[in-house]
């Protein structure tokens, strides 16, 4: 049973909404993860998670599709079910 509620897109308002339509246009339609959907219950934790979650894909030497193969890696290397 989840402890915390998540914000599905569809039910997005204001501002969470706008950052879940730049999420979808930026990872693809249906890519909110449930991270951002937790953080938007709390609107500063969802932009400034969303920020940084922009800079580190960004910014660097690796490119962004290796970085999110690195991600997966360590969800998997830590059986991270998510």
């Amino acid at each position: 049973m989840a402890r915390i509620k998540l914000v599905s897109p569809e039910a997005a308002t204001g501002k969470v909404k706008e950052i879940f339509d730049e999420i979808e246009r930026t990872r693809g339609k249906g890519r909110v993860s449930n991270l951002f959907r937790a953080y938007a219950n709390h609107l500063s934790s969802l932009e400034l998670n969303w920020e940084r979650t922009k800079r580190v894909m960004k910014s660097g030497l690796l490119p962004p599709k290796l970085k999110e193969a690195i991600g997966l890696t360590m969800a998997a290397v830590h059986q991270c079910h998510y």
